[in-house]
């Protein structure tokens, strides 16, 4: 979390945002503790959200003076679903907020495209300018990839540590693998994990297995390895898992195969590399040919780097798998993403196309 300003005197206006839930949540019980007396939250805590407010009602509850709390709050949530008109309002009028009152806007963790907040998933520029003139933003989460990991992994361990938990380093990486980053998502499994321990203060490895739900990424990286068995039954099995996972088989069939695709660009890259004999996966090892050939996204040093774990996995799929077998199989993906959008073949359900693929990537004799 990084606070983007700092402003003289008492901050009349805040603006929360970015992915990290938890660390928002966390900030908005600490300021409201700090400026509304718990006895008179009912009187001092004015309630808005934002597809449901305008900027006159904001500035008005604003004007209203406490009645037995340091300041009056008016706390927005769902911020970027103010309207446009009415933001920029906002923006105009919020030097006006009294010393009395302060404003807490919270946003949610915005929705994204090619790593770029998509379009109304955030307060508008003016609106924020406005607010760091009076307050601050604060921005929660973000950083490098590593810095999110490291934050996930802290986080866990406070967890843990505060229940009287031990974890040993097999069993917080199985839990992490599987939690991911999202620190809510961490809470809720962590807490399941705690649960089911009892009374035991170590927690191992095969407890965090049996607890901890599979993340998508790990079922997938269990359907390639049936793939590369050639276990079709197995793998129409796990397909049916990731489907079910979701509400609506035709939005959610070709997000399955995209991620199936982005496996399988990761093993044909550990196949290059293999047949290169790179045996260490950092770009001072590779041969420079080798290199310009892997892609910018899926890139497999890159993926390895952070999750070092997975080389294993990806090397015992791509040694299962010859160049013949992953060329048909990216040819099926393909022809798959061409039926899902219906620009060949007349097939209307997507989950049989989904079955139809993993029979044919699992096909052949090993």
């Amino acid at each position: 979390m990084a606070a983007k300003t700092k402003t003289t005197g008492e901050p009349r206006a805040y603006l929360l945002k970015g992915d990290d839930e938890v660390g928002k949540q966390q900030a908005l019980d600490h300021l409201l503790a700090k400026l509304v007396a718990g006895d008179f939250i009912d009187f001092d805590l004015e309630h808005m959200e934002g597809d449901s407010t305008t900027s006159e009602r904001i500035m008005a509850g604003l004007g209203v003076p406490p009645f037995g709390s340091p300041r009056r709050v008016v706390l927005v949530k769902y911020a970027n679903k103010i309207d446009n008109a009415e933001q920029e309002k906002l923006a105009t009028q919020i030097e006006k907020t009294p010393a009395s009152g302060c404003l807490i806007l919270v946003n949610p963790a915005a929705e994204k495209d090619d790593g770029k907040p998509k379009k109304g998933a955030e307060v508008i520029g003016e609106l924020s300018k406005a607010i760091r003139k009076i307050g601050e933003v604060k921005d929660f989460g973000g950083g490098t990839k590593a810095q999110i990991q490291a934050r996930a992994h802290e986080y866990a361990q406070s967890l843990f540590t505060k229940a009287g938990k031990k974890l040993d380093s097999n069993a917080m990486k199985t839990f992490l693998q599987r939690a991911g980053t999202d620190l809510s998502i961490i809470g809720s499994e962590a807490q399941k994990l705690i649960d089911y321990s009892g009374d035991s203060q170590k927690i191992t490895q095969a407890e965090a297995e049996a607890v901890t739900s599979e993340t998508p990424e790990e079922k997938v990286f269990k359907l390639i390895d049936a793939i590369a068995a050639r276990n079709q039954a197995l793998s129409l099995r796990l397909i049916g898992e990731l489907l079910e996972e979701g509400d609506d088989p035709r939005s959610d069939a070709p997000k399955t195969l995209g991620t199936i695709a982005r496996q399988f660009r990761l093993v044909w890259q550990m196949k290059a590399l293999q047949e290169a004999g790179v045996r260490t996966f950092n770009k001072a090892s590779v041969p420079e040919d080798i290199l310009a050939m892997l892609p910018s996204e899926p890139n497999l040093l890159e993926v390895l780097g952070r999750q070092a774990w997975m080389a294993d996995r990806i090397g015992r799929q791509a040694r299962s798998l010859s160049r013949a077998d992953l060329i048909r199989c990216f040819n099926a993906i393909a022809r798959t993403d061409q039926t899902l959008k219906g620009i060949d073949g007349d097939m209307d359900d997507p989950t049989l196309a989904m079955d139809l693929l993993v029979m044919e990537l699992a096909k052949g004799s090993r």
